[in-house]
């Protein structure tokens, strides 16, 4: 239980230093990454809960699907944002290349 609720806070740690990072740092898929082990590794841990107190168990895992959902909410967020980034990027360069063939055809 106690080693969940580390990698909990792993998560957590990653979580805002992924909404914290520009999506155009080399480091922003360095911590998509390491989110993606941990959250793989999170699974590991929630798969061996041991289900022989029911009712502990139940509660834990209540406990986790909460916590997960809000981690779920978060990283969809971050998603939402690396992806208006690109479509902003990708808009702003078609409009440098229009302005560069305009120039080439003077």
């Amino acid at each position: 239980m106690n080693n969940i609720t580390e990698h909990n806070n792993k998560i957590e740690e990653t979580l805002v230093e992924l909404e914290n990072t520009p999506s155009e740092n080399e480091k922003s898929d360095e911590l998509v990454s390491k989110l993606l082990v941990l959250i793989g590794e999170r699974q590991i841990l929630l798969d061996s809960i041991d289900v022989s107190d029911v009712g502990l168990a139940k509660r834990t895992l209540q406990d986790q699907i909460a916590i997960g959902e809000g981690f779920e909410k978060r990283a969809q967020n971050v998603l939402k944002h690396i992806q208006s980034l690109l479509q902003a990027r990708k808009k702003n360069q078609r409009q440098i290349n229009i302005y560069q063939s305009v120039d080439s055809n003077k």
